[in-house]
C-alpha cells in the first residue's frame, strides 16, 4: 500500500492565499462587517467556505494524477476557471 503525500500545488497555494486574504480583510474591516446584524461577517465566512471547493478538487487531482507538471497545469486551469466564474460577482 502506497502512502499518499499531499504536495504543494498552484491550486492549493492560491486557495490558501484566498483564505488569508479573506481573514486579513475581515480583521481590517471588522467594524464595517459587524454592523447591523453582522451579515458581512457571515458573508466572509461563506467566502472562506467556498475556498474549500478548490482544495477538495486539488486533493482529488493529487490522488489521480501523479505527474507534478500536469497537476499544476490542470490546477492553474481550474483556478482561472473559478476566477472567471466569480468575476461578475466581484465587479458588482
Amino acid at each position: 500500500m502506497t502512502k499518499f503525500k499531499y504536495r504543494i500545488t498552484i491550486l492549493n497555494t492560491l486557495s490558501y492565499l484566498f483564505v488569508l486574504g479573506c481573514l486579513i480583510y475581515t480583521i481590517y474591516k471588522w467594524q464595517i462587517l459587524s454592523k447591523e446584524e453582522g451579515w458581512g461577517v457571515v458573508a466572509m465566512v461563506g467566502l472562506m467556505a467556498i475556498s474549500l471547493i478548490p482544495l477538495l478538487i486539488d486533493l482529488v487531482l493529487q490522488i489521480f494524477i501523479k505527474k507534478t507538471t500536469t497537476l499544476n497545469v490542470i490546477g492553474l486551469l481550474v483556478a482561472i476557471t473559478i476566477t472567471i466564474l466569480l468575476l461578475p460577482y466581484i465587479e458588482g
